[in-house]
């Protein structure tokens, strides 16, 4: 849920782990568009689809195996865990304000044996991932450049925090390699 920066390498993350079904929702069609070049087989428009319904539709009524946040928004958080099968792992990538609260039924957890975590980084251990990271990136797998869709100067820095939040660009980039 979310294709942002953060959205498209989770995508990525499932593509490169070898999942089958890599299911991106926004509500921004041009960065469902750009979801299908890092990883997505379907994508669903959630402003005029029902999340749900489709992840159920995709999965055969199953839901998903594991299902990812990464907007931080907690109805958001709720929804993902929502569209996990039985067993299924929802994950809570987006950061939100950490008074920010959720409400979820307390069966879900015993009788649909599901598991509501989060990530920061993605969990990463640089020392180990760095290197793999590296060596993804290199052999093409890993689309770092494909990222950056804007690059602003130091002077250009408003606007690049302007555009970020405006959802304009998949990731900006303040060069300072010139200063």
């Amino acid at each position: 849920i979310g294709t942002g920066g953060v959205g498209l390498n989770v995508l990525q993350g499932a593509r490169i782990a070898g999942a089958k079904t890599i299911i991106a929702a926004d509500i921004n069609d041009d960065k469902l568009e750009h979801a299908k070049k890092f990883g997505a087989t379907h994508v669903v428009n959630s402003r005029t689809q029902s999340l749900l319904k489709e992840v159920r539709k995709l999965t055969e009524g199953d839901g998903a195996d594991f299902a990812f946040e990464a907007i931080g928004l907690p109805d958001c958080y709720v929804e993902a865990l929502k569209c996990t099968c039985k067993g299924g792992t929802a994950c809570m990538v987006g950061l939100t304000d950490e008074s920010a609260t959720i409400t979820v039924p307390a069966g879900v957890f015993p009788k649909g044996e599901k598991v509501l975590t989060g990530a920061m980084y993605g969990s990463c251990h640089p020392g180990r991932d760095m290197p793999m990271l590296l060596d993804l990136y290199r052999a093409g797998k890993l689309l770092l450049d494909e990222l950056v869709t804007q690059e602003y100067t130091l002077e250009q820095a408003r606007q690049a925090f302007d555009d970020l939040e405006a959802g304009r660009n998949l990731r900006g980039v303040i060069n300072i390699a010139n200063l």
